[in-house]
């Protein structure tokens, strides 16, 4: 029974191979002895054998992966000193092992590997390696390009990441993180200081040869796919999703930004909408659940979502009103001392009253808007206090106050608890809507505002 095969990685020096001719089918030798540096892999040399497979990186010039192959001849010698052939099957893309750490699996074998000549990874390592290599998956990350040059659908281009005076350009650090295949959105400021196409990264950071004019030369290189309506950074800015990023800001010179999978999809979602914001929420009509009242006091909230669907909507709606949410869940023991608060007793037996959810999130300045998932679990009739509040009454609080008297709680300026209209109870329900309709009383739904979640939205 044959052998195990085992996979390597090995870092190699730019003058290991010829590039003025093909790479595939050359060899290169790598000697080891027991007297050399630990960082040399003397382990490594020591389990190799014919037929193991190897992953090829350059550690000079232009530093990336260069191919994979195998072990050709494995010979020892005196000293212990192994003689170890090796032969390129094929090129890969040329990623840096700052790309392959985006991947979770490669993390921490991409740090362990900086500084050792030949290193033993797993089969699995191997495979992930090569299938990013061959570009059969990739890793990209998004970001914001400012350019003033005139871009054409379906071209390549060079771009400087200096200024003619050697002068890094604004987000420079960002320039040193583009790998292959990173999605790009081009912004012009010259057009209406507008986001004008979508692209990705050909070649990342590099030393061209000195251009007369130019005191520093290094570039990436990159593809510029096709336009996109054009949507300014004022109307990009409304987006919950991109609002308050100092790269969208008008009075701002950034050249380069890292932004989210999400807020790049935003930015082509609002040129898909003519500089729209899709709707990702639908208020549901009044005639489908119960007559609006004209009071327009509406603290709770009902999202009536699909199973999995619950939280990234809230998270969606939550953004939008730039709020601070406190995240809880729904079950049939919610008590109204959740809500209101109760007295514990501390380590030493004294009491102490601990604030509820309501008594203690609505005085806040700062949204902190309560969010309950399963709502559909809660008994509706816990709410009740909260609910005569709301209708104008005074109500008595389980907690006292120095004279040794319950605290009151109203809408008026001089209660207790401070009154904040502005504050909500979005509840998440996966209840249907005519459910609703017969759990909740007239009473709740009056000062409740229903908002459905679309079927055919993603929600990402």
């Amino acid at each position: 029974m044959s052998e195990e095969t085992r996979y390597f990685w090995l870092n190699c020096g730019y003058n290991r191979w010829n590039h003025n001719e093909p790479l595939v089918g050359q060899t290169t030798l790598f000697e080891s002895g027991a007297q050399f540096n630990p960082s040399q892999g003397f382990r490594a040399f020591k389990q190799a054998k014919v037929g193991d497979r190897v992953v090829f990186y350059q550690v000079q010039m232009d530093t990336g992966l260069l191919g994979y192959g195998e072990i050709t001849s494995v010979q020892t010698g005196a000293q212990n000193k192994i003689r170890v052939h090796f032969e390129l099957l094929e090129e890969l893309k040329p990623l840096t092992a700052e790309y392959l750490k985006r991947s979770e699996k490669l993390e921490f074998r991409m740090s362990q590997m900086k500084e050792t000549l030949f290193n033993q990874i797993s089969e699995d390592e191997f495979n992930l390696i090569l299938s990013l290599g061959k570009g059969e998956m990739t890793i990209p990350r998004h970001f914001f390009i400012s350019e003033t040059e005139e871009f054409k659908p379906d071209s390549y281009h060079t771009l400087f990441t200096h200024t003619y005076n050697g002068i890094k350009r604004n987000g420079y650090h960002f320039y040193t993180q583009l790998e292959m295949g990173d999605q790009l959105v081009f912004y012009n400021r010259h057009k209406d200081q507008s986001v004008i196409g979508i692209g990705e990264v050909t070649k990342h950071i590099h030393e061209k040869p000195p251009i007369p004019g130019r005191t520093n030369s290094t570039a990436i290189e990159v593809y510029f796919k096709n336009e996109i309506t054009p949507v300014s950074l004022s109307t990009l800015n409304k987006h919950p999703k991109l609002k308050n990023l100092y790269f969208l800001q008008e009075n701002t010179k950034q050249a380069i930004a890292s932004m989210s999978k999400k807020q790049y999809q935003a930015i082509l979602e609002m040129s898909d909408n003519d500089g729209g914001i899709k709707p990702q929420f639908e208020a549901v009509k009044s005639n489908e659940i119960i007559e609006e009242s004209d009071d327009n006091l509406k603290p709770f909230i009902l999202l009536v979502a699909d199973k999995g669907n619950g939280l990234s909507a809230a998270e969606d709606l939550l953004q939008k009103a730039n709020a601070n949410p406190v995240f809880t869940t729904g079950h049939p023991d919610f008590s109204e001392d959740m809500l209101y608060g109760k007295y514990l007793p501390n380590e030493t037996g004294a009491l102490y009253f601990r604030e509820g959810f309501i008594t203690n999130l609505m005085p806040k300045s700062d949204k902190r808007y309560l969010v309950i998932d399963n709502f559909n679990r809660v008994d509706p009739d816990i709410f009740q206090t909260y609910i005569n509040v709301l209708e104008g009454y005074e109500m008595t609080m389980p907690r006292y106050n120095r004279e040794g008297n319950m605290v009151k709680w109203s809408r008026h300026k001089d209660s207790y608890y401070h009154f904040n209209p502005s504050w909500h109870i979005i509840g998440i329900t996966y209840d249907e809507l005519n459910e609703i309709k017969q759990k909740y009383t007239e009473q709740f739904l009056k000062y409740t505002r229903i908002v459905k979640v679309k079927k055919d939205d993603v929600l990402k």
